[in-house]
């Protein structure tokens, strides 16, 4: 068996969709794949290519508890608190590829660990005919990352497309038809956990004025608003968010992109938690954007052919 889920890129609402704004994802069609074979032993095998993960050999009765091993382990395991009696007797060899979502064995932050949660838990699932649910997928996800995050990067996998979230909840966004993207890999790998960690110790010390600002700009840009004006000012009020909780957002190499995306006649933002990672920059007219990846690529940035995956979690 097959299962493949797609990576995605955060439009808008890092941060602010931690505490319930909505915030704009787009599936992308760097896919992981999982495929599942019966095991040659009485061991449960998880590989990994791609994904920082190492490998494990266990008894199917012996599954690693929740912790530092192998990721697709990880996700057996608290998939089958809940329903592994049903695969006991069927162990199996689980390999997971997430190529497409590294640069040269660097991440580049396309949500490569929710892909990889949706894709073995939807395996799973199929294998032991257990209905699956998104519910359960980010449950799982959320585990794994000490329950912190919003589970917009599992919503948007599962479901493909470009999507607003907003607590838990996705429905359908259509981008406008003049709106042109480019993404771009910073060149630098982000730790997103350690981020959320941060903005979360900043906002247990009550000062969130500007995390209302950056809220009020989601709201807009979900309201209709859609348009550089609009996304310009999300993009201020996420630099005053920086700025005011020392999260790094904006590293030197995503203000470099910031530069060159101003010269090219185009706005740029960095996608997801920030401090490496990959970035998006957005314009009116293709001329802009091919302006802007010409000078990325001169500089030695990544420029990312990525386009959106219609398709979220799915079946081969």
């Amino acid at each position: 068996m097959i299962v493949s889920a797609p990576g995605k890129a955060v439009l808008w609402g890092e941060y602010a969709a931690l505490t319930g704004a909505p915030a704009a994802v787009m599936a992308l069609n760097a896919r992981a794949q999982v495929h599942i074979t019966p095991s040659q032993d009485a061991l449960w095998h998880f590989k990994t290519s791609g994904f920082e993960s190492p490998n494990t050999a266990c008894a199917p009765e012996r599954l690693p508890p929740p912790g530092d091993q192998n990721f697709c382990a990880t996700v057996a395991t608290h998939w089958g608190l809940n329903c592994l009696a049903d695969l006991s007797d069927r162990p199996l060899n689980v390999f997971t590829g997430t190529d497409a979502f590294y640069h040269h064995k660097q991440k580049l932050g396309l949500g490569s660990s929710a892909a990889v949660c949706n894709a073995v838990y939807r395996a799973l699932c199929e294998l032991s005919g257990r209905m699956a649910s998104v519910t359960e997928a980010n449950e799982i996800h959320r585990a794994w990352q000490g329950k912190r995050g919003s589970g917009l990067d599992v919503a948007c996998s599962w479901s493909g497309g470009t999507v607003i979230f907003q607590n838990g909840q996705t429905q359908p966004l259509s981008l406008p038809a003049g709106l042109q993207w480019q993404l771009v890999w910073s060149g630098k790998s982000a730790e997103t956990v350690s981020h959320i960690h941060r903005f979360n110790d900043w906002l247990s010390r009550g000062d969130i004025a500007p995390l209302n600002r950056l809220a009020k700009c989601c709201a807009d840009l979900a309201n209709g608003h859609l348009n550089l004006p609009a996304l310009a000012a999300y993009v201020e009020a996420l630099r005053q968010l920086d700025h005011e909780a020392g999260l790094n957002i904006f590293t030197q190499e995503h203000a470099s992109l910031g530069n060159i995306a101003s010269a090219s006649g185009a706005l740029y933002k960095p996608c997801g938690a920030g401090g490496g990672d990959i970035g998006i920059a957005f314009a009116e007219s293709e001329a802009q954007i091919a302006r802007f990846a010409a000078q990325a690529q001169t500089h030695g940035f990544q420029i990312l052919d990525l386009e959106i995956a219609e398709h979220g979690t799915r079946v081969e």
